[in-house]
């Protein structure tokens, strides 16, 4: 969907590209310069005029890669930085799912708490897969301006908890298996 939006981008701006060309070709001053290339002895011309003239040609040149090639080095900037950041939020949710398991694997009584800033929002479930008798944890992300789907799946079958991570927040994350209940908590606080 990235790929095709980027191809039709592309594709307007070399179609815009190619009817300014053609109408610059059409215009008196350029008829004249390009006269000047057909011309056998343009060498003889003591003005400078064939100089300044491709002077004038070299900056528009320069001027149409510039702006056909800026465009895309932004959008190329932009799905960089949205895709490391995705990233960084499935590290983080890695961090609190490696914890649920320490605290799975120590039994009743443990006891962890560990530090997390999510770089994007979101909102994570926390439940039991009764096929995989398993822990999995769900949370949905912003892509490109598209909702993408993260699950992990991790040891712990006693944990039902849902979360919220605002963004660029710091967060203390608790982690128990009070002596009292068969289910691990999960809670966040702001720090």
């Amino acid at each position: 969907m990235i790929l095709k939006n980027i191809k039709k981008e592309i594709e307007e701006r070399y179609i815009k590209l190619l009817i300014f060309l053609i109408l610059f070709k059409h215009t008196n001053p350029v008829r004249s310069i390009l006269k000047i290339f057909k011309l056998p002895n343009f060498h003889n011309d003591k003005k400078g005029q064939l100089s300044i003239e491709s002077l004038l040609i070299s900056l528009i040149s320069i001027l149409i890669l510039v702006s056909i090639s800026l465009p895309l080095t932004e959008i190329a900037v932009d799905s960089t930085i949205s895709s490391v950041k995705l990233l960084e939020t499935k590290s983080e949710i890695s961090k609190i799912t490696n914890s649920i398991d320490d605290v799975y694997s120590d039994g009743i009584g443990s006891k962890r708490i560990l530090y997390v800033g999510m770089p994007k929002e979101t909102y994570l479930i926390f439940s039991n897969d009764s096929v995989l008798k398993k822990g999995i944890v769900t949370g949905d992300l912003d892509v490109f301006n598209h909702s993408k789907q993260i699950k992990i799946v991790f040891n712990a079958d006693n944990i039902n908890s849902r979360i919220n991570f605002k963004k660029n927040i710091n967060y203390k994350v608790t982690i128990e298996w009070p002596i009292d209940t068969e289910n691990i908590i999960l809670k966040n606080v702001e720090v």
